[in-house]
């Protein structure tokens, strides 16, 4: 089994939201993860980059677009 943690993009580096995601779910205005015993916690902000090699998912607010 494949778990990722989901960081937020920050200027100061990246900062851990949670752990243990087993899905993901994409809808226009928020991102909602979901871990491995149910627990949801939802995002608003955009999807920056999947790493599946390293189990890393990286998010960015909706004010917070740079890169």
């Amino acid at each position: 089994m494949c778990l990722s943690s989901v960081y937020e993009h920050r200027p100061e580096g990246e900062s851990l939201l949670c752990r243990n995601i087993a899905n993901v779910r994409i809808q226009p205005d928020k991102l909602t993860f979901i871990d491995i015993m149910g627990f949801q916690t939802e995002y608003r902000g955009q999807l920056c980059s999947l790493d599946f090699m390293e189990n890393k998912i990286i998010v960015s607010g909706a004010d917070n677009t740079s890169i």
